[in-house]
């Protein structure tokens, strides 16, 4: 009954997803009609994994049962087996999964309905995007040229990444593109990576700001101390922002990258690299803590010592692939205004001398290296190095 009026309501809104709108909303419809399916089938899978803890001395083949439940020939086969079961628990299972089957079997015909009003959609395969996908279909299947593909795309929003085995849905008419993406065998929808991403970055600042705020609460019993904490925290939030920012621009310009690869796969994997290599490098910037403080960058309070208090001067033009090298060297003739180098400060302060790096000094005082003695607490970061005499 639940598929005879999803296709009569379709029927009503006219006779095949010709429009734009009636073509997104048929997909949503069937999107959320898979994952519904999922959803059933997971429950299958729950039920027998909960009927075999709970029956220890009675287990239950899963995957055939599960198989035997999914598939129409053998109803009559569990039918039988339920009414001939004396162990309850037993019936009890067979029974739910029965009851499922028919809801998933009522799912299917639902899903095939709104399949045949819709048009066939692209799956995704390995390299591919979803702006990869939408310009071919343009070009190829209406003729566009590339510039024009580009512009219909332009005013369409599109998954920023897509797995392999998500769908991609696509209707182009009065010069308007629509498209929708599902989840399709991927193991997880499309949206869902780039929202776990996000919400791991969004728990690194809230779980820092509540520590902040958790040491501006205890300030009035050690307040030059927790004063110190909370400015830690807040400049490790600062790097923080500086790395998002950074991330981000990695993020444009390795789509930018993949979009060449199109042309070139030379240069998608050159691309390639060049990102694992990023990923793998300490980003960092020095000069004389003199220096530092004329532009702003470190700020040098009469109590609790220097902090960084802004990067945005800052570019971390320096590099260094860890998996090249854990030792960074520094050499005075760099920094002409030095008579010799006797101390170096490391930003952000939460890095720590012994425990995450080592400072050794030339006798002369013309060279210092900094050995990292744990590299992938240093990998993607950007660090600061004041020098002083």
């Amino acid at each position: 009954m639940r598929g005879i009026l999803v296709l009569l309501s379709m029927t009503l809104i006219m006779g095949c997803a010709t429009e734009i709108e009636t073509f997104e909303e048929l997909v949503e419809r069937l999107d959320a009609t898979e994952q519904e399916i999922r959803a059933n089938q997971e429950e299958i899978a729950s039920l027998i994994k909960l009927y075999n803890e709970t029956n220890p001395e009675n287990q239950v083949d899963a995957a055939s049962l599960t198989q035997m439940a999914l598939n129409p020939d053998h109803e009559a086969l569990l039918n039988e087996l339920l009414a001939s079961e004396s162990d309850v628990s037993y019936r009890g299972l067979v029974q739910q999964i029965l009851n499922t089957r028919g809801e998933v079997a009522g799912l299917q015909e639902e899903m095939q309905a709104l399949r045949n009003d819709l048009p066939a959609p692209h799956t995704v395969q390995r390299g591919e995007s979803h702006l990869q996908v939408a310009l071919q279909y343009l070009i190829e299947n209406h003729g566009l040229s590339s510039a024009e593909a580009r512009e219909a795309v332009a005013e369409t929003a599109l998954v920023e990444s897509v797995n392999v085995g998500n769908q991609v849905w696509l209707l182009y008419k009065d010069g308007t593109l629509g498209t929708y993406v599902t989840q399709g065998t991927a193991d997880m929808s499309p949206g869902r990576a780039q929202r776990i991403a996000r919400a791991r970055i969004n728990r690194k600042i809230a779980t820092l700001t509540d520590e902040r705020d958790a040491a501006q609460a205890r300030a009035a019993f050690v307040a030059d101390s927790l004063n110190q904490v909370k400015d830690m925290l807040e400049e490790r939030i600062v790097f923080l922002r500086s790395e998002e920012d950074r991330l981000n621009g990695q993020v444009s310009m390795l789509t930018e990258a993949r979009d060449a690869a199109l042309a070139q796969r030379d240069t998608e994997e050159k691309g390639k690299l060049e990102a694992e290599m990023k990923l793998n490098s300490i980003f960092f910037a020095v000069n004389t803590m003199d220096h530092w403080k004329d532009v702003k960058v470190i700020r040098d309070p009469f109590f609790g010592g220097p902090r960084v208090e802004k990067l945005s001067g800052v570019a971390f033009s320096q590099s260094q692939d860890l998996r090249d090298g854990n030792v960074l060297t520094i050499d005075r003739a760099d920094h002409p205004s030095l008579k010799r180098i006797k101390k170096v400060d490391v930003f952000p302060r939460t890095f720590r001398n012994g425990q995450d790096y080592v400072v050794a000094f030339h006798p002369s005082g013309d060279k210092v290296s900094i050995e990292l003695l744990i590299p992938d607490n240093f990998s993607g970061q950007n660090v600061l190095f004041a020098l002083r005499d």
